[in-house]
């Protein structure tokens, strides 16, 4: 849907470790080059550190389809971490082609004929290991024996370490201190500027084909890149949930307002920090843009009881004052205690306002599916507003969710039945029946 809406080739913010989307950040530029630095000087071991979605996975693919015409490379990604030493050896042998023997010897024979033929091949020798921060003790000393296979004139096996800051932790224990003292090369992954979220947007989306107009405004990637924290991975859950947002709405560029209701929705700001400046923007800020529903601030939930609270305070002090409240026999507890009329646990129902009207969630009995039959010319936004009480993301993919085969929300027929979730609010005349394209399920 985005592709056709916005004209993108391909899916410009996806979730797989593509490399044409690999955007060159200063802090990925240093790494890599500190990857190829250590494979090419046949260092022995080279350490690469960063928080989860910082994009090391990728960069370790650009690293292996680098060096792939002069080396022969094990890719080991998030190994058990109950795995014991010799059955590391044997992920080795069998991401090689080479059946595991029987015992941790003649694996070792195995893993030497194998260092030996590539050698003589002019092929290096290089093991990747991604999540490495996962790995016993036990396992990571196994792994700094394997750098002991060695000629007079270099290692026969170059490793590689990543993983999350964890394995940093790791590799300063007491029990560790041979393998880091072998770890010659250490480089990190840190998060994006504000100027390189904005180029990193920039950069995927060209890569995907888009040619046109600004997709986001400025004040929308400012508010990416506060809510992403720089994290790419963050970065991209925004980009495409503010995209889908948009084509939802049928607008051609993300304001801040979107970007507003997708970090509500992802539920990105913790309640210990400060809040995002716009967060809350009730309005579109830009000009030309239309305004846009107020989202219910979250203090709704916290002043809404201690309202009802209040309440009873009031009632019982009013009862007080004018005199009411006299001791009385137990026997007549229950008769007083209805005169009084005190509310007791929640506030009463609003009355029904002058204009005759009512909510239809008022008085529905719980809150199953329901199914309506779609009138000439209504359109999904307009069926979302009539009984759900507004239409955005959250709303869309609820109604996707009920129907697998509403693959286009801009695209429905007249007579076609669409299920809602419920239950209905559309406002109707206290007076009057449910339309008759309501049908509640059984």
């Amino acid at each position: 849907m985005l592709l056709q809406y916005f004209g993108f080739q391909q899916e410009p913010f996806g979730t797989t470790p593509d490399l044409r989307y690999q955007y060159p950040s200063q802090t990925h530029r240093e790494a890599l080059a500190s990857l190829e630095f250590g494979f090419l000087s046949n260092r022995g071991f080279t350490a690469m550190i960063a928080p989860p979605g910082m994009g090391k996975t990728t960069l370790l693919f650009r690293f292996l389809n680098d060096i792939r015409e002069s080396a022969r490379t094990v890719f080991l990604f998030d190994v058990d971490a109950e795995c014991e030493p010799r059955d590391f050896v044997g992920y080795i042998l069998r991401d090689i082609g080479i059946t595991p023997g029987q015992s941790s010897s003649e694996m070792h024979e195995q893993l030497t004929g194998a260092l030996v033929k590539e050698n003589r091949a002019g092929r290096k020798f290089v093991v990747v290991i991604d999540e490495a921060q996962n790995l016993s003790d036990a396992v990571l000393e196994r792994v700094r024996l394997l750098t002991n296979f060695e000629t007079s004139t270099g290692k026969l096996m170059q490793i590689v370490l990543s993983g999350q800051p964890q394995l940093s932790d790791k590799l300063l224990q007491a029990s560790l201190v041979q393998l880091r003292q072998r770890i010659s090369t250490v480089c990190r992954l840190v998060p994006l500027s504000m100027d390189e979220t904005f180029a990193y947007v920039d950069y995927r989306l060209k890569q995907a084909g888009y040619d046109g107009e600004p997709l986001f405004t400025k004040n929308a990637l400012e508010l990416i890149a506060k809510a992403s924290e720089g994290i790419p991975r963050t970065i991209n859950n925004l980009c495409f949930n503010a995209l889908s947002l948009c084509c939802a709405l049928k607008s051609k560029q993300v304001n801040e307002s979107m970007v507003s209701e997708v970090i509500a929705d992802l539920q990105l700001i913790p309640q210990s920090r400060e809040p995002i400046a716009g967060a809350d923007n009730v309005e579109a800020e830009e000009p030309g843009e239309p305004k846009r529903r107020k989202r219910p601030k979250r203090l709704l939930r916290f002043w809404i009881p201690a309202a009802a609270v209040l309440l009873v305070l009031c009632a019982l002090g009013v009862v007080w004052l004018t005199g009411s409240w006299v001791p009385w026999s137990h026997a007549e507890a229950d008769d007083r205690a209805l005169d009084l009329k005190v509310p007791t646990a929640s506030v009463p129902a609003p009355a029904a306002t002058d204009t005759g009207e009512t909510r239809a969630t008022d008085t529905a009995p719980n809150s199953a599916p329901f199914a309506i039959t779609v009138e000439p010319d209504q359109t999904l936004q307009d069926i979302s507003e009539q009984y759900l009480g507004g239409f955005d993301l959250h709303r869309l993919h609820q109604i996707q969710a009920l129907n697998p085969k509403l693959t286009d929300p801009d695209h429905i027929e007249t007579g076609q039945k669409i299920w809602l979730p419920g239950p209905p609010s559309v406002r109707m005349a206290s007076n009057a029946t449910p339309p008759a394209s309501v049908r509640k399920v059984p």
